[in-house]
C-alpha cells in the first residue's frame, strides 16, 4: 500500500511521457505525496492515461453538444466506460485518505451501507 514519504526523489515524480496536462498534474501530485510500489505506479499510470481520455472526450462533448444529428454523442458512451474504469482503477489503487487508512472501493462502500441498513433494521425491530 501507498506510504506518504517527502522523501521520493525527483525521478519519481517526472510523469510518464504521452501524458497531458491533467493527467500530468494528477501524476506529479501523487507522485509528490505517496511512496509507490512499482505496481501502484503501473496502476497510477494508467489512471493518469484515462484521466487525460475522459478530459479528452468531455471536451468532445462539450464543443459539440450531448446530441449530434439527434443522437447521443458517441463520445458519451465511451466516456461512461472510462469513468467507470477509472473509478475502479482508483479503488484498485487504495491511496491513503486524508482521515483513515484508505478510501473505500465500490464493494466496500456497498457493503457498508447493507449493513448500516441491517443494523437500523434490527435496532428499529428492538426498539
Amino acid at each position: 500500500m501507498a506510504a506518504e514519504s517527502p522523501a521520493n526523489g525527483p525521478e519519481s515524480t517526472v510523469a510518464p511521457s504521452g501524458l497531458d496536462a491533467r493527467g500530468a498534474a494528477l501524476w506529479a501530485a501523487v507522485m509528490g505525496r505517496w511512496d509507490l510500489r512499482d505496481d501502484e505506479r503501473e496502476l497510477l499510470t494508467e489512471v493518469c492515461r484515462i484521466v487525460d481520455t475522459v478530459e479528452g472526450l468531455q471536451a468532445a462533448v462539450d464543443a459539440d453538444g450531448p446530441t449530434v444529428g439527434g443522437k447521443v454523442h458517441p463520445a458519451i458512451p465511451e466516456l461512461r466506460q472510462q469513468r467507470t474504469v477509472l473509478g475502479r482503477l482508483l479503488g484498485q489503487l487504495a491511496l491513503p485518505d486524508e482521515e483513515g487508512p484508505t478510501l473505500p472501493t465500490p464493494t466496500q462502500a456497498r457493503a457498508r451501507k447493507a449493513a448500516e441498513t441491517r443494523w437500523a433494521m434490527h435496532r428499529a425491530r428492538g426498539a
